[in-house]
């Protein structure tokens, strides 16, 4: 239970006891929560901290200096800061951060500092936490030049190192925002706790369970097991903990950012940025405990020769819609475009267990360099390319487009997943609801002939 608690977002990583107790002392007067690391093998965590965003770092951990002080202490952080956390901002506080390395093949003018051969020996050890850290320096003085009260000095000079770092300190804020909006989540779980068991007064315990239990039974509405249970609970907090990010108090936690949010980025933004920005909004990956035809989910079609047992068409036949076979165009088209079935069913048949089909529609995923658009209320695309970040079935990673034509639609049994299909990736909410409603309207279209 108490590992639950064990997500450290400030790591002081240091070996010297009158270096390291001053600094947390620092910390824990501004009230900052954090772990420290001595710089021995031994006391490194079992896995590298994944939520860790301030680290205050010293560069001697090994009683060495210049290149083996180096390869030490990145050898050190690799184990102890995960690769996969950003962005993360490492103040180097060191005694000898600014002294040159000595070394006869450079002048001595262009000899590095001992900072930035940490810096380089770590990108090159790792190249993943290229673009993910921030590099700052803070000055440690020498035992000798200490200020008596060093502790309060310390926190003037934490405040000073992490100055003009705005987009730092917005997410900084929007992660108290979400940790804020879970705190009072459980609050107002604990207030109407007190009246989830009638009768005599119940310990808080029991209340918070039933209180949960009440939920994840209202969210099941019959789909209720020991394997559904936690995703319904989990949906349901989801919900609340939403409520509260977009109240007005959240909007105010980051309104001190608004002045430089509000104007015209420097320079041009580069031309991937949108389909790499595209690709977060529109698309998940999918989870593998989530089950089978979850709707939104885009299937390869990893069989072609059982498609037509479900549309009575080829695979061809979809991917003409776009491009017809007697076009000069279809060889290449058929070489990179890749066929897809989009998962259409509501959410709250899923939810409930009341689904006895899936309902599906075709479409396609092809490279940003093809169109998809197509006129007539039978096709769709989503509005924009998107950076597909998935490789699949010989089709790589890269900008892409995706079409789907109502024409071609179908239902499978829900309860098991057909072995011609494989989960490829999962399309947001939003996207998913636009490709729901136009093959609704699609559906639902009226002809009938009449005389004048």
């Amino acid at each position: 239970m108490i590992s639950q608690l064990a997500s450290p977002s400030v790591c002081v990583i240091d070996d010297e006891k009158q270096d390291y107790e001053p600094i947390l002392a620092s910390l824990n007067e501004l009230f900052v929560s954090s772990v420290h690391l001595s710089g021995a093998i031994e006391g490194l965590p079992p896995v590298p901290f994944d939520k860790v965003r301030l680290v205050f770092l010293d560069l001697h951990l090994s009683g060495t200096i210049g290149k083996d002080a180096a390869s030490y202490t990145a050898n050190y952080f690799r184990r102890a800061i995960s690769t996969d956390t950003a962005p993360i901002v490492v103040v180097i506080w060191s005694k000898y951060a600014a002294d040159k390395v000595p070394s006869e093949e450079v002048p001595p003018e262009d000899q590095e500092t001992e900072a930035q051969l940490f810096e380089r020996t770590l990108l090159e050890a790792e190249p993943k936490y290229q673009g993910r850290l921030i590099f700052v320096k803070m000055s440690k003085p020498k035992s000798d030049d200490r200020p008596q009260d060093w502790t309060s000095v310390l926190k003037t000079e934490i405040a000073n190192a992490l100055q003009n770092q705005p987009a730092i300190d917005l997410l900084w804020a929007w992660d108290r925002l979400v940790k804020d909006g879970c705190t009072k989540v459980s609050q107002d779980l604990t207030v109407v706790a007190q009246a989830a068991i009638p009768g005599a007064a119940r310990d808080l315990k029991d209340g918070l369970k039933a209180t949960m239990q009440q939920l994840a039974k209202a969210q099941a509405a019959g789909d209720l097991s020991l394997v559904t249970a936690p995703k319904h609970l989990l949906t349901v907090m989801t919900q609340l903990l939403v409520d509260q990010l977009e109240h007005p108090g959240g909007v105010a936690s980051v309104a001190a950012h608004g002045d430089w949010l509000s104007q015209t980025p420097p320079g041009v933004v580069s031309a991937n940025f949108p389909a790499q920005m595209n690709g977060f909004l529109l698309t998940s990956d999918i989870r593998p405990e989530a089950g089978i035809y979850v709707p939104g989910t885009v299937y390869w079609i990893k069989d072609s020769s059982k498609f037509p047992s479900a549309f009575g068409k080829e695979v061809d036949d979809l991917l003409a819609m776009w491009t017809p076979q007697a076009s000069t165009k279809w060889a290449d088209w058929k070489r990179d475009a890749m066929p897809v079935l989009i998962e259409l069913s509501p959410i709250c048949d899923l939810a409930q267990g009341n689904r006895v089909n899936s309902l599906l529609v075709g479409g396609v995923v092809a490279p940003a360099s093809y169109s998809v658009k197509k006129g007539g209320d039978a096709f769709g695309e989503i509005a924009a390319k998107f950076h597909l970040r998935w490789p699949l079935g010989g089709f790589a990673a890269g900008d892409v487009v995706l079409g789907y034509c109502h024409r071609f639609k179908t239902t499978l049994p829900a309860g098991q997943l057909a072995d011609w299909l494989e989960a490829w990736f999962r399309l947001r909410d939003l996207p998913l609801a636009a490709i729901r409603n136009a093959n609704a309207a699609h559906s639902a279209r009226v002809g009938y002939v009449s005389l004048n």
